[in-house]
């Protein structure tokens, strides 16, 4: 099958045919990527030759990558057929997307869509602004009320041009029906996942004002307030499949991630969107010395930075137990996976017996402990002192939320971003666990970094107050579980009173 916009009828069919004597993953002549190249899809930048506009065309050119693809493509159609459809739809209901010029999936799998100069990422959902925060929960009630259908919409699916919101990628969106009720409250539950994750409760309070405005009109208030619950409930239940389910590629071959084993006996997983292969070869090497010109960033050696990486020696396991680099890998992928701040993982191999080496990025900034000890957080203002204090207080919630705990969360073990956001740095005493993480658990946690921290009083309760002051409402209030931490910081300095 094949569609065009007037005028491209000619254009589109010579691209084809020019595509079509490309090898995968081309580009073609005049075309570059836009991403790295996946082995079901790359999408191509250029200018179509003969076509009546002169400005760049995006081309998502897909091929079936497997049974599964071939199957779904003989019955349903391709790719770049779907995604033009639902575009083109949206469109004709007035919805922010890429101008549509063509589609097919006879000779080659392709959509083409308008170049769409100066696209920027979404912002963090905790540090958009209130009007941005209202636009993007107009344009998906929009979309929903249109009858999109979209499997995984997160925040990479959409950018700003300028200042508004638009829905950029719809490879696994359909259309139909306008969304009844209880589909909406699914959908908003993966948005909660996917793009509303660390939002403060005003923050999603104020997006599902607008969203229930469009929807059914009126105030919006007391829709959303009624929405809330069902909400929290539904994305309870995605979340566990939701995370677990992309956990899962750091423990196997794909796109992402390489598992290898070496004829030495070296087992070891690669992450290919940050390394390239030669980095197998030099595990090698990095197992018997250090890179040259690495510098221990701790006494003993075992922790040394080299350029902009950080590398962490491990010992040996028990027998059938997971070595610790391996472990560390998955471990700081699953955080990221979560939302959560930690350095990105690039390497980790463990000879047999366990022992071995866990290669991550390295982050320029300064561990908390270091921050308050050298008179950094003094020198702060009024202002930029709470700011720090509620981000640390946010972050710590979204890691519970994420069903994390840390039994080492200590301020050396975490970074002050110059931005004075925060980023969970040493992975070692950290769990990723199988239920909410309890009220009892979170405090012992949160007393840990308080008996490493010498806060005043007015600080330690901005740090409490932001942590208690996200969705969902806590079952403990305030004052009593702060005054439960406060106790067990006490037990834990002992008679001195010192921070440790």
């Amino acid at each position: 099958m094949r569609w065009t916009a007037t005028g491209f009828e000619s254009s589109l069919a010579a691209f084809i045919a020019r595509l079509a004597e490309t090898p995968w993953p081309g580009p073609p002549e005049g075309f570059r990527h836009l991403d790295e190249p996946r082995p079901m899809r790359a999408v191509l930048a250029g200018r179509l030759p003969g076509a009546p506009l002169r400005a760049e065309v995006v081309v998502k050119w897909s091929r079936p990558d497997s049974l599964a693809d071939r199957i779904s493509r003989g019955v349903r159609g391709g790719k770049g057929v779907r995604e033009g459809r639902v575009l083109r739809a949206l469109r004709k209901a007035g919805i922010r997307v890429p101008d549509v010029l063509a589609y097919a999936d006879d000779e080659v799998d392709l959509v083409v869509t308008g170049f769409i100069d100066g696209l920027q990422s979404l912002p963090r959902a905790d540090n958009a602004s209130p009007a941005l925060l209202e636009d993007v929960a107009t344009l998906l009630a929009l979309a929903h009320a249109a009858g999109l259908r979209h499997r995984d919409l997160h925040a990479d699916n959409l950018a700003l041009t300028g200042r508004a919101p638009i829905l950029v990628d719809l490879g696994s969106a359909r259309m139909g029906r306008p969304l009844g009720a209880g589909e909406r409250t699914r959908a908003l539950a993966g948005l909660e996942l996917g793009l509303m994750a660390g939002a403060r409760r005003s923050q999603r309070l104020r997006a599902l004002i607008h969203y229930t405005r469009q929807i059914e009109g009126g105030d919006g208030r007391a829709a959303a307030r009624a929405l809330l619950r069902p909400i929290e409930a539904e994305t309870r239940r995605l979340r566990r499949s939701f995370w677990r389910g992309r956990d899962r590629r750091a423990t196997r071959g794909g796109t992402h991630f390489e598992v290898f084993a070496t004829e030495r006996g070296v087992q070891g997983v690669r992450n290919r969107d940050a390394t390239d292969s030669s980095w197998i070869t030099h595990a090698d090497a990095w197992l018997q010395a250090p890179p040259d010109g690495a510098t221990p960033l701790k006494t003993d050696g075992s922790v040394l930075r080299a350029g902009e990486f950080v590398f962490k020696r491990y010992e040996g396991v028990a027998t059938g137990r997971l070595p610790r680099p391996i472990r560390a890998f998955r471990l700081a992928y699953a955080l990221r996976n979560r939302g959560l701040p930690a350095p990105q993982p690039l390497l980790a191999v463990a000879e047999t017996g366990g022992a071995g080496l866990y290669v991550a990025e390295w982050i320029d900034a300064p561990n908390l402990h270091d921050f308050a000890a050298t008179g950094r957080l003094a020198a702060l203002t009024a202002a930029e002192r709470r700011r720090l204090l509620e981000e640390l207080g946010r972050t710590l919630r979204r890691m519970h939320a994420a069903e994390v705990t840390h039994r080492d969360l200590k301020a050396p073990n975490l970074l002050v971003r110059a931005d004075l956001s925060i980023v969970i740095a040493d992975l070692d005493g950290a769990r990723v666990r199988r239920g909410p993480v309890t009220w009892s658990r979170r405090a012992r946690d949160l007393m840990r970094l308080d008996a490493s921290l010498d806060l005043a009083e007015r600080d330690r309760l901005h740090l409490l107050a932001a942590y208690h002051g996200m969705l969902p409402t806590p079952p403990v209030p305030l004052d009593a579980w702060g005054a439960e931490i406060a106790t067990l910081t006490r037990r834990k300095r002992g008679p001195s009173g010192r921070p440790r």
